[in-house]
């Protein structure tokens, strides 16, 4: 305990926050335009490239049934890629809603940003089918040390900061409840 309560006192900002649903599914978009969208945007326009390629061949020879065959399967490939992130992102958002606003803390030092759950998550049981949880839950995840390095990116925008550290683990830090000297802190990381 008190080995931790030095590393706590090298802390230039401790805050607790929550994040809400709707906040969640707006920096969730974002997290998804900076590294998933793009991509998906790319391979549904191949797809449906390749399926207007098709069309014109089937438009040259109408008795060619594999040029049919081949715009419907492009077709609906473009259509998977369009869809799956949207029905990820819904997805997503309803499983944090269901699971209430646990209170998270940061801190922030000067070599490492430690995210962590201080506190469990009321859950919506009116959104979750029985079974999905034990009747008792995990105990707290330990907290996350995240380096202060070049692989930690620190992404601003109105109502959030988003700290990602490569392209699939992302902490949302909302600006709501924190000083301007807080959110200061917070946009300095690794600068």
């Amino acid at each position: 305990y008190a080995e931790r309560r030095k590393m706590d006192e090298n802390y230039k900002l401790e805050k607790d926050y929550k994040v809400s649903g709707d906040l969640f599914r707006d920096a969730y978009y974002e997290f998804q335009k900076k590294y998933v969208l793009k991509k998906s945007y790319v391979y549904a326009g191949l797809f449906f490239a390749m399926a207007v390629i098709f069309i014109i061949a089937a438009v040259k020879d109408s008795s060619n049934t594999l040029c049919y065959l081949l715009i419907a399967v492009c077709l609906a490939f473009a259509a998977r890629e369009w869809y799956n992130p949207r029905k990820l992102r819904a997805s997503l958002v309803e499983t944090v809603k269901a699971m209430g606003e646990p209170v998270y803390r940061i801190g922030v030092a000067d070599e490492f940003v430690d995210i962590s759950t201080v506190e469990e998550p009321e859950y919506d049981d009116t959104q979750v089918d029985e079974g999905d949880f034990p009747e008792e839950l995990d105990p707290l995840p330990e907290k996350t040390r995240l380096e202060i390095n070049d692989q930690l990116e620190v992404l601003e925008y109105d109502r959030f900061f988003l700290l990602m550290q490569g392209k699939s683990v992302f902490y949302i830090i909302p600006k709501e409840g924190f000083t301007e000297s807080d959110i200061g802190i917070v946009r300095g990381i690794g600068k």
